[in-house]
C-alpha cells in the first residue's frame, strides 16, 4: 500500500474530493494537509513515515511555491536525504506556460481532473520511477511484493511469514533499490520519526528478513560499511 499525501488549500471539498474516495477505494492510504501545520502535520500523515506520492492542488497557486514548500518540510522532518515522492499536480492552463513545470512535478492533471486519469497517471509513475512491474506489484528476484496486499510472495505463490514491520523495511529498500541508509535513517524512514527504539532494531529485524527470505532476494540485502543497509539493484 502506497501512501499518498495530499496538497490542498481547501479544507472540505475542491477538486481533491473525488480523487482522494477514488485513491482510497484504490487500496492507497491517504492522508490531507495545507502545510500550514508544518512538518509535525507531515509527520502525523503516516505514523511518522514519509509519503510515497504527493498529489497536489495548484489549481488557486500562482505558481510552484506550494511543491517548494512541502519539499523544505519534507526535509525538516527526515533529512536532507529523504526520498523525493512522486509528485502528480493538479494545473490550470496557465500553468503550462511556467517554463520551470517539469523541475517541480513528475506529472499533472489538467481539469476535469478525472479519477481513472489520475490513478493510472500514479501508476505508470510508479512503474517508471520505482521499477514497478504493474500497478501493484513489485519484483525482487525469487520474491514477489504485492503492495495492494502488504504481502510478500516467493516463487511458488506461497506468503512469507513476514511481520508488518518486516515487509514495510523490505518495501521501503526494495522501493529505493541501489541506495543505502544508515541505521537512524531507516527508522526514521520506516518506524516514523516518534519511534522511541534504539537502532539495534534495525540490525534485529535485517537479520530476520534476511533468514525469512528465498535465496536470491536474501543476497540481494547488503550492508555496506560506512553506508547502511539497501537493496542491490
Amino acid at each position: 500500500m502506497l501512501n499518498v499525501l495530499i496538497l490542498a488549500p481547501h479544507e472540505k471539498g475542491g477538486p481533491t474530493g473525488p480523487l482522494a474516495r477514488a485513491l482510497k477505494e484504490a487500496g492507497y492510504a491517504v492522508a490531507r494537509t495545507a502545510l500550514d501545520g508544518g512538518a509535525e502535520a507531515l509527520c502525523r500523515a503516516f505514523g511518522g513515515r514519509p509519503p510515497d506520492a504527493l498529489l497536489a492542488d495548484l489549481t488557486r497557486a500562482p505558481d510552484f511555491l506550494p511543491l517548494r514548500h512541502a519539499q523544505r518540510l519534507l526535509r525538516d522532518a527526515w533529512g536532507d536525504d529523504v526520498p523525493t515522492p512522486t509528485r502528480l499536480a493538479l494545473f490550470e492552463t496557465r500553468h503550462l506556460a511556467l517554463p520551470d513545470w517539469p523541475a517541480h512535478a513528475d506529472d499533472f492533471l489538467l481539469p476535469p481532473y478525472a479519477p481513472d486519469e489520475m490513478l493510472a497517471r500514479l501508476a505508470l509513475l510508479s512503474f517508471r520511477r520505482r521499477h514497478v512491474r504493474s500497478a501493484d506489484t513489485l519484483h525482487l528476484g525469487d520474491v514477489t511484493l504485492d503492495l495492494a496486499g502488504a504481502r510478500a510472495l516467493d516463487e511458488a505463490g506461497n506468503i512469507l511469514p513476514l511481520t508488518p514491520r518486516e515487509y514495510e523495511l523490505l518495501r521501503f529498500l526494495a522501493l529505493h533499490r541501489g541506495k543505502f541508509f544508515a541505521r537512524d535513517r531507516l527508522l526514521d524512514m520506516v518506524w516514523g520519526v516518534d519511534f522511541e527504539g534504539g537502532e539495534r532494531t534495525v540490525d534485529i529485524h535485517m537479520r530476520r528478513l534476511r533468514a525469512k527470505l528465498p535465496p536470491q532476494a536474501a543476497a540481494r540485502l547488503e550492508t555496506r560499511r560506512g553506508l547502511g543497509y539497501g537493496l542491490a539493484p
